[in-house]
């Protein structure tokens, strides 16, 4: 590939390990000086964000108008749900007046809390799939997830009062200190895995 034809991946690279360093030096070192472009970073990453939702709906409709027009339940409702939501938060008081407030307290938020109630279902599933209970890890793992899981009953933590404080525990210090790590490991490796394939094409190796 000549050189002229390079010049996209190898601005793309420096752009993203631009920005990855800066928002991994400003983690751990606040400065004034860092924390100007950073946010600044942050912010074309929201827009860009934005503008993958909006590609995103556009695909849906594609994907969907043809199977609504033949009056297909699941695309209907699934059209038609995004078209209301859209719209509603459209609105000058988007989710907190009128429509939009009524569509989020009686459609998303029940949603959404369907979803998380059936999330340790899911979990306690694939843990007895997937892991040994003779396991030290799987055992770990299932103890911590039924108390988090028994932690948050208030029926139940007013007369045990020692699961909220387990609950609280396990959620700030080992699940916070995990779930940093996964954060900073993936940082690390797609900037290690750039420097890699850069490294290989540049070498032909």
């Amino acid at each position: 590939m000549s050189p002229t034809r390079r010049w996209p991946q190898w601005l793309a690279l420096v752009v993203a390990l631009a920005a990855g360093t800066l928002t991994f030096a400003n983690y751990f070192f606040p400065q004034s000086f860092l924390k100007t472009p950073t946010q600044a970073l942050l912010k074309l990453s929201m827009l860009v964000s934005g503008g993958a939702l909006l590609l995103a709906a556009l695909n849906l409709g594609w994907r969907h108008w043809p199977k609504a027009r033949e009056k297909d339940p699941g695309s209907l409702l699934l059209l038609g749900g995004f078209g209301m939501m859209f719209i509603a938060g459209m609105l000058p008081g988007g989710y907190l007046t009128g429509m939009g407030r009524w569509l989020y307290h009686w459609a998303l938020a029940p949603g959404m809390a369907a979803v998380f109630a059936l999330l340790p279902i899911f979990l306690a599933v694939a843990l007895l799939r997937h892991l040994s209970l003779r396991d030290f890890g799987g055992i770990l793992l299932f103890l911590s997830m039924v108390t988090v899981l028994l932690g948050q009953m208030p029926g139940l933590t007013t007369h045990i009062p020692f699961l909220a404080g387990a609950r609280h525990d396990i959620l700030i210090a080992p699940a916070a200190a995990a779930f940093r790590g996964i954060l900073l490991g993936i940082a690390v490796g797609s900037i290690l895995a750039l420097l890699r394939s850069t490294l290989l094409r540049r070498w032909h190796l």
